[in-house]
């Protein structure tokens, strides 16, 4: 194994080291670009730029190296000359792996090592660090690897480029994908494993056969179709996506409600959809007719006089409560601002793990201290306490801690309480108001039991009661009337709620003043929900969808199974693979004569993975030609010593003259 290894490296040196020059040059790039910076504000490790080549030049290169392996070996001399070694099939197979990922880890890993150790050495980046924020250039390393056996099996492959050799790449595809998307590190990796154990096993068992599905190993079969499935899979839903786009978008069932408030503090509920014109009526059901013409107001001048306001929501937000790990590593921490504005000499982070700001000197570009809740400090821990704010709340001049908003002068490096709550009534939001682009003119403050409208400065305004109360009422409005001083308060039921009383929660409505508090409230109907209708796109979808994918796919996400199924996606996708990949995959088993076993092995398979498997079925099957029987007159596969419906033996040839040989005669 050794010699066959060494000569790998020698056959794959110049790959390698034009590999080499691309990806360093790449990370120069991004070195260079992150030095132009005006202030050199971001951790360049969790960069999108850095990233995105990264995981182009691991994905490209791990594929094209594991594809070059074997294409020098393509011509019939040279692979029966590395097939008749004295070293076994899978010992050929493993030198040829463990020269490649030896190659692969040397030209993507020393860049990528080189570039990281600058990015940690003092003094070079001038942004806050976690070891965990290694993980997404971890994780698009180890999926190269991926990759690399993907384009492998697709040199392995006895098929037709333009048919089915390629489906393998289909398996990276899908692992990018699924890896990106995954709300926890580790499922990532264990989606890279999966995917990695089934190229590897599929590219095995093509080294048993020269590419070909018949003679290789139970498991390298098994792993090749589900290999191939895969890459069906993703065709077949590019193809849906592309034809998709010639037919009409998805519309709603049914009219769509809402509710509207002019800057007057009227309210209006106007219905769209159905095809037909907007229609704005007040809550007496009378048309809004416009003062100029008479005529029913049109959607377009009446959102010229909606009042502006704010919206906060406070139902947990199922998309960032889910977001991906990637997503969360790459933003543990956010650019608060520098200071002085005019020469700016420390930058400040939000840094999610300490719940302070950080602070780095650009000269220096080494940290300099930390501010909290007691004000600053010279270490990161500043005696433990914390601001509390999540990393998705953008504010610019505020924190929180679960009882108190600061204000935060970052140039004085001081903190000062703005507003304070009791105990037993924590904060939920802060939401700091900029009506006219510039000016910061209000702050407002939900707390569990309150809902506070504060002045820039932290006087009040008016506080009333958060009644409906939270959870339920999780969506809050406030609107900003004219004449100025006048405000209308909005507590909306939660989406979730919503559902669950099926849309007859109300809407809380309040007017208030300045200098008289509560003017007046109602209570809104609750308006009917949409009812999306499917459209082309999904309908299509939901025929080409993997039966066994969509029973499987509450329990992949994390929802509730089996009530999470999504019933109406299950039908359309056993009438897929019932009405159409069943009866065909059956015609081709009985027309090519396969075993009772084989049969009811494969119609399972079609059952299971729908249009996808018929694919994959077609595609790892070699179909052989088919003459007529001399016997029986019936078409028959020409890959039998006998005719599947007679018996018969073929045919001998007929003689030319020219044969050598004569049949011997009994003495």
């Amino acid at each position: 194994m050794k010699a066959l290894v060494r000569k790998e490296f020698r056959e794959q040196v110049k790959v390698a080291a034009l590999g080499l020059v691309i990806y360093t040059l790449l990370l120069l790039q991004q070195y260079r670009n992150y030095r132009l910076l005006p202030h050199a504000t971001m951790q360049p490790l969790v960069d999108g730029g850095f990233l995105m080549s990264t995981a182009w030049f691991c994905a490209l290169f791990g594929a094209v190296l594991g594809w070059l392996q074997i294409h020098s070996e393509r011509r019939p001399d040279l692979w029966a000359f590395l097939m008749h070694r004295p070293i076994t099939r899978t010992g050929i197979f493993l030198g040829k792996t463990v020269a490649g990922l030896g190659i692969y880890a040397l030209v993507a890993g020393l860049p990528l090592l080189g570039f990281i150790v600058w990015a940690r050495l003092p003094g070079r980046v001038v942004a806050p660090f976690e070891p965990a924020m290694l993980q997404p250039v971890l994780a698009f390393f180890l999926a190269g690897t991926v990759c690399y056996f993907a384009g492998m099996l697709t040199g392995l492959r006895q098929a037709r480029w333009y048919a089915s050799r390629a489906l393998g790449l289909g398996v990276a595809i899908i692992v990018f994908t699924l890896m990106a998307e995954r709300p926890e590190f580790w499922q990532g990796l264990v989606i890279i494993c999966i995917g990695g154990a089934i190229l590897i096993l599929a590219a095995w068992g093509g080294f048993h056969s020269q590419g070909h599905y018949g003679g290789q190993p139970a498991w390298g079969k098994a792993s090749l179709t589900g290999a191939l499935m895969l890459g069906s899979l993703v065709v077949v839903f590019a193809a849906v996506v592309l034809l998709s786009n010639f037919f009409p978008r998805r519309e709603a069932a049914g009219p769509q409600f809402s509710y509207a408030m002019t800057k007057t503090g009227a309210v209006f509920k106007v219905t769209t959809g159905m095809g037909r014109p907007p229609e704005v009526v007040d809550l007496e059901g009378k048309p809004l007719l416009d003062a100029k013409t008479g005529r029913m107001i049109e959607l377009a001048d009446l959102r010229r006089q909606f009042a502006s306001g704010i919206d906060f929501n406070l139902e947990p937000d199922e998309r960032n409560r889910r977001q991906s790990w990637i997503r969360a590593d790459c933003s543990r921490f956010r650019g608060w601002g520098a200071t002085p504005a005019t020469n700016p000499n420390t930058v400040w982070y939000y840094w999610d793990r300490y719940g302070r700001l950080a602070g780095y000197d650009l000269v220096t570009r080494r940290f300099i201290g930390s501010l909290g809740p007691r004000g600053f400090a010279r270490d990161l821990a500043g005696g433990g306490d914390r601001f509390s704010n999540p990393m998705g709340d953008r504010r610019e001049r505020t924190l929180r801690t679960a009882t108190t908003v600061f204000l935060v002068d970052v140039e004085q490096r001081t903190t000062r309480p703005l507003f304070a709550t009791p105990e037993d009534d924590p904060i939920l939001a802060v939401q700091e108001i900029v009506l006219n682009g510039y000016d910061w003119e209000y702050t407002a403050v939900v707390t569990k039991r309150f809902i506070h409208l504060l002045t820039g400065e932290g006087k009040p305004v008016w506080s009333i009661p958060y009644e409906p109360a939270y959870p339920d009422y999780a969506r809050i409005q406030v609107y900003f009337l004219e004449p100025p001083g006048q405000f209308a308060l909005w507590i909306a039921p939660s989406d979730r709620a919503k559902e669950q009383a099926k849309g007859k929660l109300p809407t809380h409505v309040v007017w208030l003043a300045r200098d008289q508090g509560v003017v007046k409230s109602a209570d809104l109907p609750g308006l009917p929900a949409a009812r999306p209708e499917p459209g082309v796109q999904d309908k299509l979808m939901g025929c080409v969808a993997p039966p066994a994918f969509v029973v499987a796919g509450p329990l992949f996400e994390g929802g509730d199974w089996p009530t999470g199924i999504r019933r109406d996606l299950l039908r359309l996708s056993l009438a897929g693979a019932v009405l159409v990949c069943l009866p065909i995959g059956w015609w081709l088993g009985r027309r090519y004569r396969f075993s009772l076993a084989a049969q009811a092995g494969w119609a399972v398979f079609h059952l299971l993975f729908g249009v996808a498997g018929l694919l994959a079925f077609l595609s790892v099957q070699e179909w052989p030609a088919r003459e007529a029987c001399p016997n029986c007159r019936k078409l028959r596969v020409v890959d039998r010593a006998q005719c599947e419906h007679c018996g018969a033996d073929f045919a001998p040839p007929e003689k030319t003259g020219t044969e050598v040989f004569t049949p011997l005669e009994a003495g």
